[in-house]
């Protein structure tokens, strides 16, 4: 497979780079949080999501992973429709993504 095809193959799964930036921080949010609840280091601090980890990180990841797939989905299939409107809510969505988790990280630290 040549090097064009391999990017032919990635734009069409991430037709924007901003849609591959907002699920790369969903997914590193998603490991990083139940690696660290398994092992006792954090607790989940979102309200829609804390009785799903305190049943069970595998829960969590599903509903989680779910989330970041459906999320995924609508913006790729809105893409070729309004390319401008996708960039923008993932960008939007992205720097959301890392002041609320900064946010909280910082709040459940004091």
């Amino acid at each position: 497979m040549g090097r064009s095809a391999v990017w032919g193959f990635f734009g069409r799964l991430f037709p924007t780079r901003t849609l591959a930036l907002l699920l790369a921080i969903g997914f590193i949010d998603l490991v990083s949080t139940a690696v660290l609840h398994s092992q006792g280091v954090i607790t989940e601090l979102n309200p829609v999501m804390r009785p799903l980890i305190e049943r069970g990180e595998w829960l969590f990841a599903l509903v989680k992973g779910a989330t970041l797939l459906l999320a995924w989905q609508v913006m790729r299939r809105q893409c070729p429709a309004n390319q401008a409107f996708v960039r923008r809510a993932c960008l939007v969505g992205s720097g959301l993504y890392i002041l609320i988790w900064s946010s909280w990280f910082t709040a459940a630290s004091f």
